[in-house]
């Protein structure tokens, strides 16, 4: 009687999830949409601060089930672009919605209400990227295991596209982020990036929808899920065996690095006083402790930004350079600052960071970075030529905005190994540490995440920025106004974090790690993981589902 009732339970749930199809083909238009964009919103708790990866995975296979169901459609083609898009939709607004943060700060210029219709305007064009994905995918849909090939590197050349392609790029929410950084499935990256990974997670992610296919046999059914749960603890096992035998303590004498913070919010760092600079300034000197006495850090690293430019450029009022000297003592200091420079006939504004060096409490300015990659409509205008006349007020406030820098280099920091600074944004970009004999010794991140609110996008930009440092095998400081400031280990650990709450924390850099197999050949291992994924999408059918498959 019990095995009577164990195969019968066996064979109900083929049975159920078979009767998924017919259940999605009875939903009308509207029905489908709200699935696709609830399923959007489930995988956004794939990401930091939540990871629930298996939400994501969970999300995603509802998508292909939806996909499914298009393919099923007579406009199959529009079919799908709907329920990607509206996945899309749902998936970035919910996770983009703190962006509506930064136009709080600044009410008075753009009223109370801009930042609801400007995150919705960035959800609309972000979920574009997801509908073409979708479109492209259902051109190779199959009604068998194949169609999940075509998905994930349908998926994956568009999530390229929209992290590179218009205005510079957005590689925000990449599928491969739900892994933990710092855990071992995320130690991948250190191989085939985080696009490679984005790759694996698409394909992994959406297998579980094969168990619903309607002519395969429960065999066929359970193998593609099975294969999956393999690759994700091969993966587990070789990064665990990675982080268990990789040593990052680095020999004497090691430099100790302090990041620190203000700890004022963005509207209060921007406040318009006579002496406003003078009142940021001593509080990022309280943060960073005394000389010689309160911190055994030698070099500090203060974020992007860090004092406000309201009467006065940093780097041209000797007064305050003269005070900050003297409370540098003999550290050294990186610092994001904003600065102008005369370019031909007219002054250049640039976002950048610098290396200031504190010698018995003198000060010597060394090399600055002008930020590479500038964010659109915060940092400039596009096509500001054409939109200035219009004289719309807000956007007159950014202008023509900053001036762009080049690409970033190694800058020398005295007393420790060459580093690559990257300022906010540029975080989130992979590929952007320079390589072979210009490969730096450790990367430093300022950013202004004060602007992003005491939401979750603060948590998501700490996040990615520590796939950075898995990427390349380098240790990061981050140091975060308004967020996470960290010392990160090169396999994407923390080593000490503010956790969000503390103002400042100390500790020795850890080593750097040998070139990464990333490091070395860049996406060329993501190409040669697309062409094997876009052949799994052409390999040769099951003659048993030759009639279902397209």
């Amino acid at each position: 009687m019990e095995a009577t009732s164990l195969t019968a339970a066996r064979a109900s749930v083929p049975a159920l999830l078979s009767r998924l199809g017919k259940w999605l083909d009875a939903r009308g238009r509207w029905q489908r949409r709200l699935l696709a964009a609830s399923a959007g919103a489930v995988a956004t708790l794939g990401h930091a601060p939540f990871q629930l990866t298996m939400l994501y995975v969970a999300a995603i296979v509802a998508l292909v089930w939806l996909l499914d169901a298009a393919h099923r459609k007579r406009a199959r083609l529009l079919s799908a672009f709907e329920m990607g898009w509206w996945f899309g939709f749902g998936h970035m607004t919910t996770g983009l919605y703190w962006v509506s943060s930064a136009f709080n700060v600044d009410s008075v210029a753009w009223g109370p209400l801009w930042g609801v219709p400007a995150t919705a305007l960035l959800g609309i064009a972000t979920a574009t990227f997801f509908g073409v994905g979708c479109t492209l995918a259902m051109t190779l849909w199959t009604r068998d295991v194949r169609r999940i090939f075509a998905f994930a590197a349908a998926l994956l050349v568009t999530e390229w596209l929209r992290g590179n392609a218009v205005f510079g790029g957005f590689p925000w929410l990449l599928p491969g982020y739900v892994w933990t950084p710092g855990e071992p499935v995320s130690q991948l990256a250190s191989v085939v990036g985080i696009y490679g990974l984005s790759l694996l997670t698409l394909l992994i992610a959406a297998t579980p929808a094969a168990l619903a296919d309607p002519a395969a046999s429960t065999v066929r059914r359970l193998a593609p899920t099975l294969i999956a749960a393999l690759v994700v603890g091969l993966g587990f096992g070789w990064g665990a065996r990675r982080l268990a035998e990789t040593s990052v303590v680095a020999p004497p004498p090691t430099p100790v690095v302090r990041v620190a913070d203000s700890g004022l919010g963005q509207a209060a760092k921007w406040e318009a006083r006579a002496d406003q600079e003078w009142r940021v300034l001593a509080r990022y000197l309280e943060a960073s402790g005394a000389p010689y006495a309160d911190s055994n850090a030698n070099i500090l690293v203060w974020p992007e930004g860090a004092i406000p430019t309201i009467n006065f450029f940093v780097l041209e009022n000797p007064e305050f350079l003269e005070a900050l000297g003297r409370g540098l003592g003999d550290r050294a200091l990186i610092t994001g600052l904003s600065r102008r420079d005369r370019a031909g006939d007219r002054l250049a504004y640039f976002n950048s960071a610098a290396v200031i060096d504190g010698v018995g409490g003198a000060l010597r300015v060394g090399q600055i970075y002008d930020k590479n990659r500038l964010v659109p409509f915060s940092e400039y205008i596009p096509f500001w030529s054409l939109i200035g006349p219009f004289n719309i007020a807000p956007l007159q406030r950014i202008g023509a905005g900053f001036d762009q820098g080049a690409p970033p280099s190694r800058v020398i920091i005295p007393d420790a190994p060459p580093a690559v600074v990257l300022i906010c944004y540029e975080a989130i970009f992979p590929g952007m540490v320079p390589r072979g004999d210009e490969r730096p010794g450790w990367i430093v991140s300022v950013t202004n995440d004060a602007w992003f609110g005491r939401g979750t996008g603060p948590w998501q930009h700490y996040a990615m920025a520590r796939y950075r440092a898995i990427e390349e095998g380098l240790p990061m400081a981050r140091a975060a106004s308004g967020g996470v400031s960290a010392i990160i280990d090169p396999l994407g650990r923390e080593v000490v974090s503010t956790d969000g709450e503390r103002l400042s924390v100390e500790a020795p850099l850890p080593a750097s790690l040998p070139e990464t197999t990333f490091a070395r050949f860049g996406n060329i291992l993501l190409l040669v993981l697309l062409l094997i994924t876009a052949a799994g999408r052409f390999s040769p059918r099951n003659r048993k589902l030759g009639e279902a498959s397209a």
